[in-house]
């Protein structure tokens, strides 16, 4: 077994190293700190290429049209689109419980985007998205085609300012993106990100930044203009963001969730439940955190629901070193049920990214603890290599391991074993320019007795991917 897990590990090691070679052969330019062509792609600002004759891009022409100038400011619209492309492979995907032995296929994604800015009041923000799946997962996905359809619609209307501040009023169908992406995510590993139809109202002063929001999430359909806003979800609630020092800053959130088709101890009912949470991060000398905690409480079927979850993660970066090193420690801990109690103990993270706590995008947080060791480098500006060991167990012995959307792995509640597994990842990026993304991910996860006792196996991961952002 030990043989095993170090072949492994020199694979993975080798692969991470061959693709860091060929992309600082190949480097062009370093990754902007504030990037042009953001992963919101609604936070893109070009209002300051306004009287501009000399094209700074190819794409120029288009990312800022102007209609007319009068007296609540000038209209202008901009256009835009993304197309990514990933080919992913799985030997024995979802821990091959309930799965195909193995699977290989292409993910498709194409977003077009046009932003109307009519006066300085009033903005309308449209995209639309073709995602399609090019050979067979093996089992069900909601998330890899979706044909032609409205993947973000709204509409802005922003108050004249009354205290040096700048709020909006966003009213439609966007996309969400908040904090760390631990509880609210966009989704961007898998095809088709997430968006949710609701009402949001910002407003900053300064660094300080408040966000209120009552949405629900969007439910995808496959066929042509069919997403429908979920009736049986509900997310609403408020996120701060305000600096506390020179170098630390900090989120509180407070988060109401209810959904009327929950699953938890065999049974279906309604959740109502409460989140909250604070978030610390910064960075200096070198050093950079990012700390979170969340309480959750609320009622499921009318019992008490009494969860949490924690995060930390801890670097250090030797900025004067040869291809600026960096060690880091990632841990997180969610709790889970106990079937002997009347209180729900399963975390909820709602809405979080994918992948989450490492590469293969296996788990949501609930009902684990993991610790991640993780060493990266940048051998040029705009290549990052990332190499990480993620050791993973269940936080409560009685409860199961859960997937995306809060999907219960068959028989996972039913065993004995703590240890989940460990999973070995490598992932490169490089930074071609300001438009385009090109990347590779290995990963293989080693099942531990709770996954192996369910009848899982070992998953061996594979990911090849490029976006071209305009």
């Amino acid at each position: 077994m030990q043989n095993a897990v170090v072949r492994r590990m020199a694979c993975l090691l080798l692969a991470g190293l061959a693709l860091i070679a060929l992309a600082s052969a190949h480097a062009a330019s370093p990754e902007p700190g504030d990037p042009t062509y953001h992963s919101l792609r609604y936070n893109d600002d070009f209002s300051g290429l306004a009287g501009q004759t000399a094209p700074h891009d190819f794409w120029a022409p288009i990312k800022y049209i102007g209609i007319a100038n009068g007296r609540f400011g000038p209209t202008w619209l901009s256009l835009g689109g993304e197309l990514r492309e990933r080919a992913e492979s799985n030997l024995a995907p979802n821990f091959g419980i309930k799965a195909p032995m193995s699977n290989a296929y292409v993910l498709h994604r194409l977003l077009l985007n046009a932003d109307v800015h009519a006066t300085d009041f009033l903005r309308v923000f449209v995209q639309v998205g073709e995602m399609e799946r090019l050979g067979s997962r093996g089992i069900a996905s909601t998330t890899d085609v979706n044909h032609f359809d409205i993947m973000q619609a709204f509409v802005d209307v922003k108050p004249p300012p009354l205290l040096d501040d700048a709020p909006i009023v966003r009213v439609g169908r966007e996309e969400l993106l908040f904090g760390f992406q631990r509880l609210i995510a966009v989704r961007e590993g898998p095809n088709v990100r997430r968006d949710f139809d609701g009402i949001r109202f910002n407003d900053h002063w300064g660094d300080v930044t408040i966000d209120l929001i009552a949405v629900r999430p969007v439910t995808d359909g496959q066929g042509l203009l069919d997403d429908r806003a979920n009736q049986a979800q509900m997310l609403w609630g408020g996120y701060l963001t305000l600096p506390i020092g020179p170098v630390l800053k900090a989120d509180l959130y407070m988060l109401h969730y209810a959904n009327n088709l929950a699953k938890y101890r065999g049974l279906t009912g309604a959740e109502q439940r409460q989140t909250y949470g604070v978030r610390l991060f910064g960075a200096s000398g070198g050093f950079d955190w990012n700390v979170e905690a969340a309480w959750q409480t609320g009622t499921y079927r009318n019992l008490p629901i009494r969860a949490g979850m924690a995060a930390a993660i801890f670097g250090y970066t030797f900025a004067n070193t040869a291809w600026h090193p960096r060690i880091g420690l990632e841990a997180n801990a969610a709790s889970g049920d106990n079937s002997r109690s009347s209180a729900i103990g399963t975390f909820n993270a709602m809405f979080p990214r994918l992948p989450y706590f490492a590469e293969t995008s296996l788990l949501v947080p609930a009902n684990v603890m993991d610790i991640r060791p993780v060493f990266s480098v940048s051998p040029r500006p705009d290549v990052t290599a990332t190499f990480g060991w993620d050791t993973l167990w269940r936080a409560s012995n009685t409860d199961g391991l859960y997937g995306s959307g809060m999907a219960l792995y068959a028989n996972t509640n039913k065993v004995s074993g703590s240890l989940v597994g460990t999973e070995l990842s490598a992932d490169v990026r490089w930074r071609v320019d300001e438009h385009l993304l090109v990347g590779a991910i290995a990963a293989e996860f080693l099942a531990g007795p709770a996954i192996q006792q369910a009848v899982g196996k070992n998953v061996t991961f594979f990911a090849l991917f490029t976006t071209y952002r305009f």
